[in-house]
């Protein structure tokens, strides 16, 4: 469940303004980003622990560790969804293309799906071709579901909801983070 960044913002600003069938275009063209960031991700950790077997047992502290910070970074975060910042974007009309090139352009994606990968991965004692083909597919799929419900939530309660709710969704998000992080960083021991 992607909880900011760049295309969570515009999709909150896109929903927000009644333009559901862009928000719609982002959100798939950003999920197939996602999922090619992701399935490199897989492969590459695959590599790792075929080169070095007990690198499994750091990579659940590293990811843990990943979690926390990024919980922190999220709940300290501000977010500002004003007008000037997807004018190009709105202009354009061509959401798919958007959501898409601005996912594949961002380079955090890379360090957290590396991260998130390595951290599903690292609990399991193999992994077979089908997981690895498996979750970057899933992966996408679940951002394109995630972001749906989010979009269905904008549609229905647009009128009551403000730059102050999207503020809280993504502290919340960042407290469930932080709760995995210290739950993955107490486990990651055993």
């Amino acid at each position: 469940m992607p909880v900011t960044g760049p295309i969570a913002l515009i999709v909150f600003r896109t929903s927000l303004r009644g333009e559901f069938r862009l928000a719609r275009g982002i959100i798939i063209g950003a999920a197939v980003a996602e999922a090619i960031y992701c399935a490199l991700a897989t492969f590459g950790y695959a590599k790792i622990i075929a080169t070095y077997p007990h690198a499994a047992y750091y990579i659940r502290y590293v990811g843990a560790v990943f979690l926390i910070v990024l919980g922190v970074v999220f709940f300290f975060q501000k977010t500002h969804l004003d007008e000037g910042q997807d004018t190009r974007l709105n202009k354009k009309r061509a959401g798919l293309l958007s959501g898409f090139i601005i996912a594949i352009l961002n380079p955090t994606l890379f360090l957290t799906w590396g991260s998130a990968t390595s951290t599903v991965f690292s609990w399991f004692s193999a992994i077979t071709l089908w997981d690895m083909l498996l979750f970057p597919v899933a992966a996408g799929l679940g951002i394109i579901a995630w972001f749906a419900i989010f979009i269905e939530i904008l549609r229905k309660y647009r009128a009551s909801i403000g730059e102050k709710v999207g503020l809280y969704a993504i502290r919340g998000a960042a407290i469930i983070l932080l709760g995995s992080g210290i739950f993955l960083l107490t486990q990651a021991a055993k």
